[in-house]
């Protein structure tokens, strides 16, 4: 090995995830050099093209404690440093047929089980909280714990942060890594197109990427795979909604078992589940459809026009308002439905933050707090084992 420098921890992506980590890192290791690398540049590839809902997820007892730490965690960096678009806006689970409206009561007690509370709200009471909503809808749960921000600029207040707490954090978009450096079982350096690093620490938070970066670690196939997202927003100044909005069948679609074979690209025709986000320069974000076919981003517009029918069905004014620009967004699906947070088993020093699908943007924080607490032996906020790769060796 032929080093042209070192660093305390190299940190392999330069996305929402990656860069939590590396500010968790530069807060508990304020002398140790930190290196975030990115082929592209920083919050350039997933966290540049997906939505930015903070979300707590009541489906059970540890998954609300890790989103609801993690949802936590963003209050506390828009106290800190802000510039971010942070928005607390709360969450509205929209009923439309019998069906949703029995959901609503099971919703609200998975939510008070959690030791938490939410909402139901009759025809009256959300006309009263959104006005530009359907009049006919039958009624909606409210959330008040779930926001909105800006992933791109999260990124870059998150390393900015983090800058304060370490002066030898740093980001160095345009490098990518070529292979990795083992002595004894351990990390030794990364290998990049700009030179190597000797390191005794690298963390893989590649997203979609993370398989195959993790080939190069010399790790089995990592059962991380995309999931495409069709989005649009709205015009400037052009939104009807001033709350988060989904459709409470999105809780099924976004968080249940895939019906179709996520590793076979060609077998899903997709799906959708409305989820509205008011933007801070007034824009409405609008998706969310779901389809596994590979690293393909092209428009799916069938899909796209059904998830924007759907979004009109609930807003109406939406049809009058201008569309300035859709796009295709990948999310990293583990297979388990669980992120992959944690060491790599029998290889020192490799670690993995990675495997988040939607949630990458709510669980964020949480992530690069434990992962951080893992690597420097502090207790951690949260049970890790269900998210240690391990299960995947």
């Amino acid at each position: 090995m032929n080093a042209s420098e070192s660093a305390d921890v190299v940190v392999i992506g330069g996305g929402i995830i990656g860069c939590s980590v590396a500010l968790h890192l530069a807060r508990a290791m304020p002398t140790s050099r930190v290196i975030v690398l990115d082929r592209g540049s920083i919050a350039g590839a997933t966290s540049s093209s997906c939505m930015g809902h903070l979300m707590v997820t009541p489906d059970s007892a540890a998954e609300f404690a890790l989103s609801h730490r993690s949802v936590k965690l963003w209050g506390e960096l828009n106290e800190q440093i802000g510039g971010f678009d942070y928005n607390p806006t709360g969450a509205l689970y929209l009923a439309d047929t019998a069906e949703d409206l029995a959901l609503l009561p099971v919703l609200q007690k998975q939510f008070a089980d959690c030791g938490d509370r939410a909402q139901v709200l009759d025809p009256k009471q959300l006309r009263a909280m959104e006005p530009g909503l359907a009049h006919d809808l039958p009624g909606a749960l409210f959330y008040r714990g779930d926001g909105v921000v800006l992933p791109m600029t999260a990124c870059s207040a998150m390393l900015r942060l983090g800058q304060r707490h370490n002066a030898r954090l740093q980001a160095r978009p345009g490098t990518t890594v070529t292979g990795f450096d083992y002595h004894g079982g351990k990390v030794t350096a990364v290998k990049t197109t700009n030179g190597t690093i000797a390191t005794g620490n690298a963390v893989i938070a590649c997203g979609v990427w993370t398989p195959a970066v993790a080939k190069l670690a010399g790790l089995p196939d990592l059962p991380i795979v995309p999931r495409a997202g069709n989005l649009a927003i709205t015009a400037h100044h052009a939104t009807p909604i001033r709350t988060q909005l989904l459709e409470v069948s999105y809780i099924r679609f976004a968080h249940g078992t895939a019906q179709a074979d996520p590793r076979k690209t060609n077998a899903d025709t997709g799906g959708h589940a409305v989820n509205m986000q008011p933007q801070s320069l007034g824009g409405c974000l609008i998706g969310s459809t779901r389809q596994f076919r590979g690293m393909d981003t092209t428009i799916n517009r069938e899909l796209l026009h059904r998830s924007l029918q759907r979004a009109i069905r609930y807003a109406p004014s939406l049809a009058d308002l201008p569309i300035v620009r859709t796009w295709v967004g990948l999310r990293p699906y583990s297979i388990d439905k669980h992120p992959l947070i944690g060491p790599w088993p029998g290889t020192q020093g490799l670690w993995i933050a990675s495997g988040h699908e939607g949630l990458g943007i709510s669980l964020s924080m949480i992530t690069g707090e434990l992962l951080t607490q893992q690597m420097t032996g502090q207790q951690c906020s949260v049970d890790p084992t269900p998210y240690l790769p391990g299960r995947c060796a």
